[in-house]
């Protein structure tokens, strides 16, 4: 699994899959890995998930877990162009709830800069 680390210097972190990609259990651990170390450096994370075609259980259990590592850490992850496919599987365990989805990379970056309750 390519997973490519984009650190901004407006302290936002963008993560992207240059190609196609199927998130699951075999790649799991190492998803959970590099973006646990980016998100200790920066804890304002976007995942883009424009190619991302599948993701399984043990990838929500990995977002969920980086979710409340980048928000305890004041910071958040938020996730953008999702695939219909993983779109899909959002709404169906109304993880659309529980993350800030957003339609591309500019507009969460820019979500960071709005100041809460806004």
């Amino acid at each position: 699994m390519k997973l490519v680390i984009d650190e901004r210097p407006d302290g936002v972190a963008v993560a992207s899959w240059p190609e196609r990609t199927a998130l699951d259990a075999s790649n799991a651990e190492e998803m959970r890995r590099q973006l646990g170390e980016v998100s200790q450096r920066c804890p304002r994370l976007v995942l883009d998930m424009s190619t991302v075609d599948f993701v399984d259980s043990s990838i929500i259990g990995a977002l969920v877990g980086l979710l409340r590592r980048t928000r305890a850490a004041g910071g958040d992850t938020k996730l953008v162009t999702l695939t219909p496919e993983v779109e899909t599987i959002f709404e169906l365990t109304r993880l659309q709830r529980v993350f800030r989805v957003l339609p591309s990379v500019e507009d969460a970056v820019r979500d960071f800069q709005t100041p809460v309750g806004q």
